[in-house]
């Protein structure tokens, strides 16, 4: 899989999305109507229920329709930069540095240890 290979649509993501909303719609809008003949502060209560839930399920379907697209550029990223990586190397050595005697201690470079007391 190259970057070239990954396909992302906004039009997909914005056509699944709102479906999603108009779906939740189709749904609530007889059990809107059936409660509000029972009780119209009833069916007000619930139309509000289902807008929060509109938006509950647009935000949803965007949010995983963009997450799958990131795993597959991330993949393929990866799948690129994978035949080129090398082994680490040691890191070059200065003449003028001696190496650390004791590299699983450090000390602050910004502090005097002799006046410490």
């Amino acid at each position: 899989m190259s970057l070239h290979d990954t396909h992302f649509s906004f039009g997909k993501m914005v056509l699944y999305s709102l479906g999603a909303g108009v779906l939740v719609l189709l749904v609530s809008i007889p059990i809107i109507l059936l409660i509000a003949q029972w009780s119209p502060v009833a069916g007000l209560v619930v139309a509000l229920i289902a807008v929060l839930a509109m938006i509950a399920a647009i935000g949803t379907v965007s949010r995983r329709i963009i997450a799958t697209a990131e795993r597959e550029i991330l993949a393929a990223r990866a799948a690129t930069e994978q035949p080129t990586a090398r082994p680490p190397q040691a890191p070059p050595t200065s003449p003028q540095i001696p190496p650390n005697p004791n590299p699983g201690r450090t000390e602050p470079t910004d502090r005097n240890s002799a006046t410490d007391g």
